[in-house]
Parts: C-alpha cells; sequence; structure tokens
C-alpha cells in the first residue's frame, strides 16, 4: 500500500478509536512493521524474486463538461501500480528474515507489556 494511503487508512481507523486503543496501536507499531517484513521476506523467499511496485501516471481521452454541463471530449489524467519482479539475494533475505523471527518474541513481549499498560492507563 501506499505510505499516503496507508497514513490515511490509519488515521480513519483511528478516529473511531477508544484512547486505549490508540494507545495500543502506537506502542505495538514496532510489532506490526516487524510481522509485515517477515510476510514480505517470506513472499520474496517463496518467489524467488521481489516485486517492486511504483505508481505511474496514464492519460486517456474522456468525456468532460463545461460550465453550462455541456459534454466534450478531453484527456485525463490516472494513476495505476505497475508491478515489477525484481531479482534478490536469497540469501540475504533468508539472513534478513532469520533475524527479523529472532526479534519478535522480545517484540511480542513488550507489545503484551504496552497493552496491559494501556488498558491500567484507559481503562474502557
Amino acid at each position: 500500500m501506499k505510505p499516503v494511503l496507508a497514513a490515511l487508512a490509519a488515521l480513519v481507523v483511528l478516529s473511531a478509536c477508544t484512547e486505549q486503543d490508540m494507545c495500543i496501536y502506537r506502542n505495538t507499531q514496532d510489532l506490526r512493521a516487524a510481522e509485515s517484513r517477515i510476510q514480505e521476506l517470506e513472499g520474496n523467499v517463496a518467489r524467488g524474486y521481489a516485486i517492486h511496485r511504483t505508481t505511474e501516471p496514464y492519460t486517456y481521452t474522456g468525456v468532460c463538461r463545461d460550465k453550462d454541463g455541456k459534454p466534450y471530449e478531453c484527456t485525463k489524467t490516472d494513476f495505476r501500480t505497475v508491478e515489477k519482479p525484481v531479482s534478490i539475494d536469497i540469501a540475504d533475505q533468508r539472513a534478513q528474515l532469520a533475524a527479523l523471527r529472532s526479534q519478535l518474541p522480545a517484540l511480542q513481549e513488550k507489545a503484551s507489556l504496552a497493552r496491559s499498560q494501556c488498558a491500567q492507563l484507559y481503562p474502557e
């Protein structure tokens, strides 16, 4: 997901959250990031390549309306996500994966402790 869209999605989700939920969200960010990276690395290793995503503009002919509402032909610009395979060093990806997996128990413990503290600070 594009960083801007991810940030907007997070804001929408957080706008309906309690103080406790926001506290937990803030304090479990490292765990979520590590889990996300682990999934990405596992996919890369399983495929044998990474996927690089870019957003590229493209133009097309569409229908626009003038100030009176009359349709006319015009050029419009939109965006699409393009995925390209990228070669990787599988040994390096596996090393990164192993390092993240070794950090996971500590991150899970930290997140568990944060959940408890958030529940005490902001009881529902």
